[in-house]
């Protein structure tokens, strides 16, 4: 089972150096369940009504293979401290909801400040595990982007991202809890376990241009701009440039307000020119990690609904590949990133073109780690 963006590279002379990595998922078995002392097991969630039920589902799971489970709710989350202080606790383990329940981004985000939240509060010795029910949903998958951050800056934690699919009993990650696995990224496919290694990718995407319309975003637009140009390009549509972008119609506007995308996406295909690509890099060549999600991962939205009735024949979205490798203090960049990959994915799913281009240099932890051993 391979998954993910595969197609990292650009046709030549394009303004952008893709890196070459991937996500891999190969068939990972469930190593024996690990020998333990006393302690239970400690479940969180953000109260979603779907999350609360999965938490009483696998409290009774827990029980029946002999362990205790505890939860405590968001309001008294000031008491985990304690909580772990007056206990041995195994892990402590939180439930997200539906993944419907996040598909508005904003929606994610506050999923994210709950799981926050409570990272804040852990202290050394007991491993964070996560739970999720993606189906694929960008508003669950971008959790793993929290997980490779959380293995640089907090590695004592041993965070790991769970995700289950509607098929997998209960009792499958109850065996995966208590096995105490390594792995930091699992996926459970009916009943088989799936985890996540970093791979190097092979190069191998075209980007047909010339005559047509281009919409282009974020701080390489105007070098975007002169390369569509150098190629042919009809019209080329940038948001909020001006310099360095001759020839080019610009659109003033933040991609993240309402109305700013269906503005690029009208001047694009006016008198009607048939829209060929959208370059899409906001939010990633900054230094303010909050507009990854803003400028980045609404603005990818707001690009995607403006297009409904015309969609592009190429899209391409930029992201900073913190993601994939992790990085101290990079907890918003990483997790808009995984956000953009899994939508990326999301859109092929749907036979929407979208390609994944990460800008800059990777930075490889030095972590012994399985999600970087097939390096």
């Amino acid at each position: 089972m391979v998954t993910g963006p595969a197609e990292r590279a650009l046709s030549p002379g394009v303004p952008f150096a893709a890196s070459s990595f991937e996500v891999t998922w190969p068939e990972v078995p469930l190593p024996p369940v690990a020998s333990h002392g006393p302690g239970a097991w400690l479940l969180l969630t953000d109260e979603h009504p779907a999350a609360l039920g999965r938490a009483v589902a696998l409290a009774l799971a827990l029980a029946a293979a002999g362990d205790d489970a505890l939860s405590l709710p968001r309001d008294d989350l000031d008491e985990l401290p304690g909580c772990l202080a007056e206990r041995p606790v195994r892990g402590v383990v939180f439930l997200a909801g539906s993944p419907y329940a996040y598909r508005d981004p904003e929606a994610a985000q506050e999923l994210l400040l709950s799981v926050l939240s409570v990272v804040a509060r852990l202290g050394f010795g007991v491993r964070f595990h996560l739970v999720t029910q993606a189906g694929g949903e960008p508003g669950l998958a971008f959790l793993r982007g929290l997980v490779r951050v959380l293995a640089v800056e907090r590695p004592q934690l041993r965070a790991s991202l769970v995700d289950v699919d509607a098929r997998s009993d209960v009792d499958v990650l109850v065996r995966e809890l208590r096995s105490d696995a390594p792995d930091d990224e699992v996926r459970w496919r009916h009943d088989v376990r799936y985890a996540a290694r970093l791979a190097r990718a092979p190069f191998g995407v075209e980007v047909p241009t010339g005559p047509g319309a281009y919409v282009v975003t974020g701080g390489l637009g105007p070098a975007t701009a002169r390369w569509l140009a150098g190629t042919g390009a009809s019209r080329i549509v940038l948001c909020g440039h001006s310099a360095g972008a001759s020839g080019a119609v610009v659109i003033p506007g933040d991609i993240a307000e309402p109305g700013v995308a269906e503005r690029l996406v009208a001047a694009a295909t006016a008198d009607g020119l048939p829209l060929r690509g959208i370059v899409h890099t906001a939010g990633v060549l900054t230094d303010d990690p909050a507009a990854a999600w803003r400028r980045g991962v609404l603005g990818a939205r707001r690009l995607h609904e403006a297009t409904a009735d015309c969609p592009p024949d190429w899209w391409l979205l930029g992201t900073s590949a913190t993601a994939l490798f992790g990085a101290p203090g990079e907890t918003s960049r990483a997790t808009a990133d995984a956000w953009l990959e899994a939508f990326a994915a999301w859109r092929r799913s749907r036979g929407l073109p979208a390609t994944i281009v990460p800008l800059g240099p990777p930075r490889l932890p030095d972590l012994p780690r399985p999600y970087f051993s097939t390096l």
